[in-house]
């Protein structure tokens, strides 16, 4: 009978009733009886000895879907329509573990792609004596063919009306046909994977959206059959489906965490849902704190993205330190700068050991974890880096609407690697087809032209948005600077053959990001300028000698171009001095180059970038010269 009753509070109980082992359960951390721990996993390899190092910190799940799975790149599927970008590389349970009813409608390749990760990937951690985690945009976009097929599955409208050029749907939760796919693919999933106790979803963004919901970008929307329907109702069915799915697989409990829903009032939700169901943070039924978190694991939240391996240090701990004063039983401790792995689990054993409070103790902290970066003798330089860096990535938040300028402006609209020129509607197809493909634009071409629009918005528009994006991208270049110039005399310093070599890396990484940088102060210069020039009506006057050689304005534009070309090679002489290692993101293999990511041929495209600006370099003079032939 005993046994039995086991069983029974295993299945009702949520993971982080159980206790940790006394080893595990003090500290700082210690009200976290749930831990668990992320990154970013090349390969099987990489992601157990993740997994096996995460254990020794004290971790109890690890999370099995770190954007490293296969991307759907099958989504894209209407030429000229970016919006499912947003969607292929995140995880949807109807397209990875599909049930009967949809498989006709995906590749099946990609599932099993999926699953011959996913597998060995539980494994492993059966090894160990871990548990998974999972996260998962839902409900997710579904191809247009199922809903001519069954147009009663046809849910909310969830595209964003400035970044599609197609609508897109996903499927109405509010079907019990729909929610018996989804338990189909949740019991799919868990028999595959049994190991996997917690999902956490992201909905109302990024191709996915709840019926009704105020949160998505439409608008409330959806089956005119069930608008009635109560909101709270909705996520506590849809979240029963999951569960009962997971019930049909294994034993054993399973939480569901609807992190980012962008609903209103999420902690009256919260009041409706059981123990183990949480949405916003609000745990049900009393909508208590349901985890921390710590770090990110997407690219899109990593502050340097394009560039790569830019440390963290300042930030994590500063996480660290508000988890700790979190009344929530679960600790999300996710390492999304994958190249900073060993630093980061070097800053959460410190920080059990000597917990810090405070500006003074943080810094305390982080310099015994430099010295063990690169000795006492150089931490105390180590530190005013990572606190350099620290004032970068704080200034390059505010300049994130949506996602960083960098991303998407220096990726997303290809400022990067197209050309600034005066004209651009002029650009031969030839001199657009290596970067207009991969543009984020799904407006007309005029928009596409327009460097300063992002996605459809203007978010830096005029000579306010120009001048206080300016003034921030300069104070980062400046603290940018400072940190190099730290580092600078440790490379000096340092006799280790191998710490000379960590630390060049770094400031080539550095060097790298100040290049994206320059390359968005200049793209919004430029943009801000040749709308005064071509708006301003400016002539070139005839009267005075001096004015016909150096006029203010033109000089100015031409000024901004000169500064993007020589930028530009300044990063081709980088990525050619290291091309084996890992600078910037870049598509592996080449073909797999999309709007997000940037090519593999990066080189040659910024050489071509650099060769049109200067086929158009007499282009200016008829910015002020209408008599100027083309």
């Amino acid at each position: 009978m005993r046994s039995t009753r086991l069983v029974v509070l295993a299945l009702i109980l949520p993971a982080s009733f159980f206790p940790l082992r006394a080893s595990q359960a003090s500290g700082p951390l210690a009200q976290f009886r749930t831990r668990i721990f992320g990154s970013h996993a090349e390969n099987l390899s990489s992601f157990e000895t993740f997994a096996r190092r995460a254990k020794q910190s004290g971790a109890t799940h690890i999370v099995l879907t770190a954007e490293d799975l296969p991307w759907a790149y099958w989504q894209l599927d209407t030429p000229g329509d970016p919006y499912p970008a947003w969607a292929m590389s995140n995880v949807g349970l109807l397209k990875v573990v599909p049930p009967a009813a949809l498989k006709p409608y995906f590749p099946a390749g990609y599932s099993q792609n999926v699953a011959g990760i996913l597998r060995p990937r539980c494994e492993a951690l059966r090894k160990l004596g871990l548990k998974g985690a999972f996260t998962s945009f839902e409900p997710q976009i579904l191809p247009e063919r199922v809903y001519q097929d069954h147009p009663h599955w046809r849910g909310p409208q969830v595209d964003h009306p400035l970044r599609s050029r197609v609508p897109r749907f996903a499927p109405d939760i509010d079907r019990p046909e729909v929610l018996a796919l989804y338990r189909e693919s949740m019991r799919n999933l868990l028999t595959l994977c049994p190991e996997i106790e917690i999902i956490s979803l992201h909905t109302n963004d990024s191709g996915s959206g709840i019926s009704w919901s105020n949160g998505l970008y439409q608008g409330p929307n959806g089956s005119a059959l069930t608008r009635d329907k109560p909101i709270y109702q909705r996520y506590h069915d849809f979240f029963d489906a999951m569960r009962k799915g997971a019930a049909d697989a294994r034993p054993g409990p399973l939480e569901i965490d609807a992190e980012w829903a962008r609903e209103s009032m999420t902690e009256l939700i919260a009041t409706r849902l059981g123990p183990g169901m949480a949405i916003a943070n609000f745990e049900g039924p009393r909508a208590t704190p349901y985890k921390a978190d710590v770090g990110f694991l997407l690219d899109y939240f990593y502050p340097f993205y394009p560039a790569f391996g830019i440390p963290l240090a300042v930030r994590y701990l500063e996480e660290l330190e508000q988890a700790a004063q979190s009344k929530a039983p679960r600790l999300f401790y996710l390492n999304g700068d994958r190249y900073h792995t060993d630093l980061y689990f070097r800053i959460y054993d410190a920080f059990q050991t000597k917990p810090t409070a405070g500006e003074v103790s943080r810094l305390n902290l982080l310099r015994e974890v430099a010295a063990a970066e690169v000795g006492p003798g150089g931490a105390a330089a180590l530190v005013d880096a990572w606190m350099a860096i620290h004032r970068v990535q704080r200034d390059v938040d505010v300049l994130n609407y949506g996602g960083t300028i960098f991303y998407i402006g220096s990726v997303h609209q290809r400022w990067l690697t197209r050309p600034f020129v005066p004209f651009p509607e002029e650009l031969k197809d030839n001199e657009r087809d290596y970067y207009r493909p991969f543009q984020f634009q799904a407006r007309g071409e005029d928009r596409a032209h327009d460097i300063g629009d992002l996605q459809g918005t203007r978010q830096y528009q005029g000579l306010g948005g120009m001048a206080v994006s300016n003034t921030l991208l300069v104070r980062m270049a400046g603290d940018l600077e400072t940190a190099r110039g730290k580092l600078r005399g440790l490379r000096e310093g340092a006799s280790a053959a191998g710490l000379r070599a960590r630390l060049d890396l770094l400031d080539a990484r550095l060097r790298v990001f100040r290049v994206l940088i320059e390359n968005c102060r200049n793209g919004l210069e430029y943009q801000y300028l040749l709308e005064q020039t071509s708006r301003g009506r400016l002539r070139r006057p005839v009267e005075f000698q001096e004015d016909l050689t150096d006029i203010t304005q033109w000089r100015a534009i031409k000024n901004v171009a000169r500064r993007e070309i020589d930028n530009t090679l300044v990063l081709i002489g980088l990525l050619e001095s290291a091309p084996a290692t890992p600078l910037l993101d870049l598509a592996q293999p080449p073909a797999q180059e999309n709007i997000r990511v940037l090519g593999a041929n990066l080189v040659d495209q910024l050489r071509r970038k650099v060769n049109i600006m200067m086929a158009h370099w007499e282009d200016y003079e008829r910015l002020f010269d209408r008599e100027k032939k083309k």
